[in-house]
């Protein structure tokens, strides 16, 4: 098995132990791209508060790091998904406290891994 290999293996038996945390954040991902009224009031409350126009970006189960990346853009619109959620009361699990720690852990974990591939 290659290094590479063992390395992605690795990975995402580590995603596994964040799991619902990754799932709570998938169904926002979700949400944000199936409504355009949820995406237009992202893009309006991300512009009120000063933020740069970045739309939640979808995991693909075949790469790691579109995990990563998923995860990464999500904590970049924190404060603007939260708002956003919250407004127009969303059908969707907010996230906890204790979830948004956990995205930004996951995120510094992973990090490294995703400049070395």
């Amino acid at each position: 098995m290659s290094d590479w290999s063992r390395r992605y293996i690795m990975v995402k038996d580590a995603l596994k132990v964040v799991k619902p945390t990754v799932d709570k954040v998938k169904a926002i991902v979700e949400f944000f791209h199936k409504s355009t009224v949820a995406t237009e009031k992202l893009k309006f409350t991300q512009r009120q508060m000063g933020m740069p126009e970045l739309r939640p970006k979808q995991e693909c189960a075949t790469r790691w790091n579109s995990t990563f990346y998923m995860l990464k853009r999500i904590l970049e619109s924190k404060d603007a998904i939260i708002s956003t959620l919250a407004v127009i009361n969303a059908p969707v699990d907010t996230l906890s406290q204790e979830n948004w720690e956990t995205i930004k852990e996951v995120c510094n974990i992973l990090e490294p891994f995703e400049e070395v591939t």
